[in-house]
């Protein structure tokens, strides 16, 4: 029901009851002739309670731009014109404009708006979806910052839109979140409308207005016919694709022994179903490797996929459905009690007490892309961006070139073996191909069932042992390869048995029966069992056969000697790297001689939900990859390590005094200690093969100190390490180091604060207030993460000044800033009195004290790194993106933002000057 005033909409919406102003339309429909135009008429729609909606609209006007609307709480459209479109790289900020509202009904317009009206041109929803804020719009758009996460078909996570100084400009910006994406063009990759899939440039005809003047008092109801079409017209084409689309996945060829090799990844073989899961918009479907849709019989795997982050999004990807014990192993024969339930409340039932985990490996499209002629490698990146995880999706883990090691690591764990897979391998559709490798634990054979012997005894009502067939694809036979009666519980042999009757046949379905244990019973060759034997007998029967399972994902023409049997030659695998590697994103050490390294798969990092088992190789392989970012930072200073020979569940301690041996190009000076009286043998790290011997030590944190050794070859006895001439008395760094006092609530009495996005965002908002002193005091800082709760920020000097003095500036600068922010800060050191509040902690720059390098891995569970970053970057951060896997793929080809922190010095004396005027 509407009733109307001049100013105001008087509505009811549901059970409520609203007053709305529609005065933030009129502009809006004075700028447009609704007799002429095809867009909707200004006026409000009911408010409805909800998740709110917002649109990005593709606008062919004078220049191509983008429109963003946000629903508010009046159930009006704000709007900003971002003339160069969104983007997801977190690094890349947009200019919005502010222009007038728009009506909740232009949420899905596409048309062409004729020449001659305002915005002459053509427009197409290019996204849509919901989005999520913290209070209002309206209070976040009077402030002048609005921060919201959005979920739609092709951006999703958060974005800000802040008001400039300029009139009606803001700026638009993706967080650094997971769905964050640097130097990603994502306009470019996906251009179409997620209505209709229609580009906006040539393909949308003029339509015929939809409102009038003689209709402006009520919504069209033609124009939402008409949006409500083409969105159903494109996801009812989806649908009709989904069934009858089939794929047949690629296939591994078996080879008889594992390998090493570099151009080689490795992943486990998982025991399940193999399938094919096709999405898009909130739609998926699971195949078979066979082509049968088993979308009913997983629906939690169905589920799972929708919440995961391409649910919004298209692609086909490839995977195995496992079914897992309380271990975290595949579990068989648990699965197969789900594989032939048909009734839907069973399979609600079991999904419940035994729920399906789909491991993927594999994307094969993506967002209407066909992407299998990339590497696998691509591959595996571009399906690591796409999905979300979720307690029922996982992405496979794959490791690096150590083939021998991780095929013994699943025997120990009786897991079936591994797969290996070329790195630079596309994805070739039904082919069993040698990029692809299968190395089992034991050996099986996929078999088909062509008959069964009567049993006796305790199975006198069932079979006695099944007879067993491959295919031969020359003759299109079937040939005999023996009997199995071993490997079957009671529910495995009534169900067997149920299912044989229904195939019996008269005719031998194979070409010879060599031998007969009893009276057989012949089946029609449709099912297929895996089988596991011992070897093979000189009349080609297998040698003790264990039944396993049977394969439903399998056709009897699929049992071919040659699918399983273990092939000699392989092609590329002539050069076999003898020094093994270690998983992806932190490969272990690059280096022919290994020897100086040991226990490289020791487990240092325990699987989480963030990350698989990170072993002490690839934290070794981590400080290779990033050796000559962090080398400058440790060059001619003694180093303080922080050991954990043991991962860092392990116990832990401080390193100083060199004592032990160490090979020649390890070096060590004599530091005098005042507090011991004595010298102190400090390591010093000036080389590649240094830092990774002294990673080999479980040194997970490098603590470097300020203040570094001149002239280092002179400088190599205690007397003189104190002198001025050698310089170690006189840092090159005055440093900052916020910590927040702000707890999670998971805290055990008496520990620190642990990480918190309150937390960091409160260091932030500090270090943010720091640098605006900074800036009235004309000093440069550079700022980076701790790695763990807070920030560091560094004001490089000339190093002309003692610790005592530089530890007298920060204290002075900490209470600058604390007299403008007392509810903010505190200098406190009685840890109870800190909470709620950020310690700024100048007693740091004290010698001898340090803090994690740059570039230097945390013993936390996320294994986190302390990162340097830019200023204008320091708001949309998570520190936990930043870690010892993924740290290195993230500064590929960045530019390093502490660029110039080692040779921009500054004055101290000049700063004090102008502190003091």
């Amino acid at each position: 029901m509407y009733i109307y005033r001049h100013e105001n909409l008087w509505s009811f919406g549901g059970d409520q009851f609203s007053i709305i102003s529609s005065s933030t339309l009129q502009k809006y429909n004075k700028k447009r002739k609704f007799a002429s135009t095809p867009e909707p008429v200004g006026q409000v729609t009911e408010v409805k309670t909800g998740s709110k909606v917002f649109t990005i609209q593709k606008h062919r006007a004078s220049h191509i731009h983008y429109d963003l609307r946000l629903e508010d709480e009046t159930r009006v459209l704000k709007s900003w014109a971002v003339p160069k479109g969104p983007s997801v790289d977190p690094q890349v900020k947009r200019l919005a404009v502010l222009v007038e509202d728009h009506p909740y009904d232009y949420l899905l317009f596409e048309g062409t708006i004729p020449k001659g009206n305002y915005g002459a041109g053509t427009v197409i929803v290019w996204d849509h979806g919901t989005y999520t804020i913290n209070g209002t719009l309206l209070e976040q758009f009077k402030k002048g910052k609005i921060s919201i996460e959005l979920h739609g078909q092709k951006l999703r996570g958060k974005f800000s839109l802040v008001r400039t100084n300029r009139e009606n400009q803001w700026l638009l910006f993706k967080s650094n979140d997971e769905f964050a994406s640097i130097g990603r063009d994502i306009l470019g990759e996906l251009p179409q409308s997620v209505l209709t899939g229609r580009d906006n440039i040539s393909d949308i005809s003029n339509t015929k207005p939809t409102s009038t003047s003689k209709n402006r008092e009520r919504p069209s109801s033609k124009s939402k016919n008409v949006m409500s079409q083409s969105k159903g017209h494109a996801e009812l084409e989806y649908l009709q694709y989904l069934p009858s689309k089939k794929i047949k996945p690629m296939l591994a060829t078996a080879i008889d022994k594992p390998f090493d090799n570099k151009e080689w990844v490795f992943e486990v073989k998982w025991d399940g179903v193999r399938a094919i899961a096709f999405v898009r918009n909130n739609v998926a479907r699971l195949q078979s490797r066979n082509g049968n849709d088993i979308t009913a019989a997983y629906p939690e795997v169905v589920e799972a996929v929708k919440k995961s982050k391409i649910g919004n999004g298209s692609a086909i990807l490839d995977g195995e459905i496992v079914v897992l014990d309380k271990n975290g192993h595949p579990d068989f024969q648990g699965h197969q009690r789900r594989m032939h339930i048909q009734n839907v409340k069973q399979i609600e039932k079991l999904a419940e007490e035994i729920p399906a985990t789909y491991y993927l490996f594999d994307i094969l499209y993506h967002d209407g892309k066909n992407v299998e002629q990339l590497s696998y490698l691509e591959r595996r990146q571009l399906l690591t961006e796409a999905i979300r995880l979720n307690e029922n999706i996982r992405i496979s883990d794959f490791i690096e070139e150590r083939g021998v090691e991780i095929l013994a690591h699943t025997k120990k764990l009786n897991l079936e073996g591994i797969i290996a897979k070329k790195k630079t391998s596309t994805y070739k559709e039904g082919t069993r191909s040698q990029d692809w490798l299968k190395i089992k634990n034991i050996k099986t054979l996929d078999c088909v069932v062509v008959g069964y012997t009567e049993g006796l005894g305790r199975r006198k009502n069932a079979f006695g042992s099944l007879l067993l067939a491959i295919y031969n694809p020359k003759k299109k036979k079937f040939t005999f390869v023996g009997h199995s009666g071993s490997g079957f519980d009671d529910k495995a042999i009534e169900l067997s048995y149920s299912k044989l009757q229904k195939i019996r046949s008269n005719t031998m379905p194979i070409e010879n029966l060599p031998y007969k244990n009893r009276d057989t019973v012949w089946v029609e060759p449709l099912f297929v069992a895996e089988i596991k034997f011992t070897g093979w007998t000189k009349d080609g029967i297998m040698r003790a056969p264990i039944f396993l399972r049977f394969r439903d994902d399998k056709s009897p023409e699929e049992c071919i000697l040659q699918s399983d049997e273990p092939t000699e030659k392989v092609t590329g695998l002539e050069h076999q790297s003898k020094v093994p590697r270690q998983s992806r994103g932190s490969p272990g050490p690059n280096q022919s001689d290994t020897s100086g390294f040991s226990n490289l798969g020791k487990i240092y990092w325990k699987l989480t939900s963030e990350h698989a088992n990170i072993t002490k190789g690839d934290l070794i392989g981590y400080y290779e990859a990033v050796s000559e970012l962090i080398l400058p930072h440790l060059k001619d200073r003694p180093l303080s390590l922080s050991r954990y020979p043991n991962g860092i569940e392990g116990k832990s301690f401080y390193h100083k005094d060199w004592s032990m041996s160490k090979p020649d190009y390890a070096v060590t000076v004599p530091v005098y200690s005042e507090h011991r009286d004595e010298p102190i043998n400090y390591l010093v790290c000036n080389n590649k093969k240094s830092l990774l011997w002294i990673a080999n030590l479980g040194a997970i944190e490098m603590h470097p100190w300020y203040s570094r050794i001149k002239n280092f070859e002179s400088c190599d006895n205690s007397s003189l390490l104190y002198e001025e001439k050698c310089g170690l008395n006189f840092p090159d760094f005055i440093v900052f180091d916020l910590d927040p006092y702000i707890y999670s609530g998971t805290e055990g009495k008496g520990q620190e604060p642990e990480y918190n996005t309150k937390g960091f965002k409160a260091a932030v908002d500090v270090a943010y207030e720091l640098r605006d002193l900074f800036n009235e005091l004309k000093i440069k800082s550079f700022v980076k993460t701790s790695g763990k709760t807070g920030l560091h920020i560094y004001v490089p000097i000339k190093n002309e000044y003692t610790y005592d003095q530089t530890r007298s500036f920060a204290e002075i600068i900490g209470k600058m800033l604390m007299s403008r922010f007392p509810k903010k800060i505190t200098m406190e050191w009685n840890t109870a009195k800190r909470t709620g509040k950020v310690f700024f902690d100048y007693n740091q720059n004290s010698r001898g004290k340090t803090i994690a390098s740059v570039y230097s891995v945390r013993p936390t569970t996320s294994a986190t790194v302390s990162m340097p970053v830019r200023w204008d970057e320091l708001g949309s951060i998570v520190p936990k993106d930043f870690t010892l896997l993924g740290l290195p793929d993230i500064i590929k080809g960045k530019i390093d933002p502490w660029k110039g922190v080692l040779d921009d010095k500054q004055d101290m004396n000049s700063i004090l000057s102008s502190i003091v005027k």
